[in-house]
């Protein structure tokens, strides 16, 4: 499961934080109600009113003392219940990969129509690092990136190295892609001074769909 702190246009549902609840609960039958609640992402007393509603459905069995020494176990329709939430969650997140993938299905058929196997990103942000990721599945192999930014320049993202420019005349590589939307003709400008060649650039329409400009820049 993702962490939803690093994703800032998903909010967790009611049915995720269930599942949550009771996948943790699931693992450790001790754990506290601030344990839960730090872990889900939610005040103690949301977290109680999760469990008082799971006891009325009889999702969990609830012992112990006092709030303190609380044990929950997972009934029978609790460990059915989960099993259906982590099958549907699973089937969204695949659902949405499947998604993804299709935005950039123009972008794919253009770097294998040109057969561009081995590219440098230009632009060691969020857009870099979203196509690297989507390049890494499609087998194509992503050289490093190029960064104008001298503190970015020595750094990895994911274990990919950030150049300078200077030193991108030392590979051998088929292409070099701007992997910026916002600052593409000005990396492009500095491309060109560096004299870089096979420079592409991405574009992106109204519908989030992202191709690449196959006018070739010599």
């Amino acid at each position: 499961m993702f962490d939803t702190e690093e994703y800032m246009f998903f909010n967790p549902s009611p049915n995720y934080r269930e599942m949550m609840i009771l996948k943790i609960i699931s693992k450790n039958s001790d754990t506290s109600q601030e344990s839960l609640a730090k872990k889900v992402g939610i005040v103690p007393s949301m977290v109680n009113r999760y469990l008082k509603d799971f006891e009325d459905k009889d999702l969990i069995i609830k012992s112990g003392e006092n709030r303190r020494r609380m044990s929950y176990q997972l009934t029978k329709n609790g460990q059915k219940r989960l099993q259906f939430l982590m099958v549907s969650y699973i089937n969204e997140v695949s659902k949405l990969y499947t998604d993804t993938r299709d935005s950039f299905e123009e972008l794919i058929k253009a770097l294998k129509k040109h057969n561009l196997k081995n590219i440098f990103l230009y632009g060691a942000g969020v857009v870099g690092t979203i196509v690297l990721k989507v390049l890494n599945i499609e087998d194509i192999n992503v050289l490093g990136f190029i960064d104008d930014s001298i503190s970015k320049q020595g750094d990895k993202i994911h274990g990919i190295d950030i150049l300078n420019p200077k030193e991108v005349d030392q590979f051998d590589y088929d292409a070099i892609i701007i992997a910026s939307f916002r600052h593409s003709e000005e990396i492009k400008e500095n491309a060109l001074k560096e004299k870089l060649k096979n420079l592409f650039i991405f574009k992106i329409d109204e519908n989030g769909n992202v191709s690449l400009n196959e006018e070739e820049i010599i």
